[in-house]
């Protein structure tokens, strides 16, 4: 899929933000205004990510022992929490003590915006409650947002995160960061033996084709990186594994989402060098840890 074919999948709104973005005069605003986030199918649902999270977790259960997460008094660190700060709201009603992330796109003011406030937050704190019960009212929950998050704006590897943390989390992130080494190199100094984490990763090519890998094995990675930019990474399940491994973390890569019917064209090397089919066909994989049964050096 083309850039010009991918801006035909979206609305006019979410092209113009891309436009926006691009253009030098406006090159200091804001990376998402209220009514482009609210917009967005995407980003309205903040429930999704307890959906997430227990979908996750049951699917992490079946390959190791993974029980639910506790957040009551517990540091949380989530690598890229998006511009409506991901997991943290959800983190911070569960009884977190702190969420902490690093987000280039970060604007703590969207929080005091009528149209988040309203459409969003109000809407979230009504579904965690359904969920988890009364916990604390709305205005308590505003105001927790406001003293227990702290989000940087930079890149997760730059960010004074200090640990030892207890919980962290990410979705669909790792794949968009270069080098991805790095990131996982601030993992290792702010983990403990005991940190808790949980990283869904997506190895699709992310446009909306019917094969989520189309385009992807048809072509060296760098080439397909030069093309279309660094949107992805294109590392796969092996090489997450790896990357962990070589830090001394104790984690697990577990398929969540293999596409037997997918990546069926040709590939070339060194696509076809250095990964079976399987590691090609796998579009959804959790990193969860910290997986027991790994010896920790």
């Amino acid at each position: 899929m083309t850039r010009l074919s991918y801006l035909l999948t979206i609305t006019p709104r979410e092209t113009l933000r891309l436009a926006r973005q691009r253009l030098p005069f406006f090159k200091n605003s804001r990376a998402w205004t209220a009514k482009e986030l609210m917009s967005s199918q995407k980003f309205t649902r903040g429930i999704r990510f307890a959906e997430f999270l227990m979908r996750q977790e049951a699917i992490a259960r079946r390959s190791m022992p993974f029980p639910a997460f506790d957040f009551e008094g517990k540091r949380v660190v989530e690598v890229g929490c998006g511009p409506l700060g991901g997991y943290g709201p959800l983190a911070i009603f569960r009884g977190a003590a702190s969420f902490e992330s690093a987000e280039p796109e970060w604007d703590a003011s969207v929080f005091e915006e009528h149209e988040i406030i309203e459409k969003y937050l109000r809407i979230f704190h009504a579904d965690l409650v359904a969920l988890y019960g009364q916990r604390m009212e709305f205005g308590e929950f505003h105001e927790a947002l406001r003293s227990k998050m702290q989000v940087h704006r930079c890149g997760f590897e730059a960010a004074p995160i200090e640990g030892p943390v207890d919980i962290v989390l990410s979705q669909s992130v790792l794949e968009h960061v270069f080098p991805l080494e790095q990131t996982v190199a601030k993992l290792a100094v702010i983990q403990s033996a005991e940190t808790r984490f949980l990283h869904l990763v997506d190895f699709g090519n992310h446009y909306p084709t019917a094969d989520p890998f189309d385009g992807l094995y048809s072509v060296p990675p760098e080439e397909y990186i030069r093309k279309r930019g660094r949107a992805i990474n294109l590392l796969r399940p092996p090489d997450i594994a790896r990357m962990f491994e070589e830090h001394s973390i104790s984690a697990r890569v577990i398929p969540s989402r293999i596409l037997l019917h997918g990546a069926q064209g040709a590939k070339v090397p060194p696509w076809s060098e250095k990964y079976d089919a399987d590691a090609l066909r796998v579009q959804l994989a959790l990193v969860a840890g910290p997986d027991s049964d790994v010896k920790r050096t």
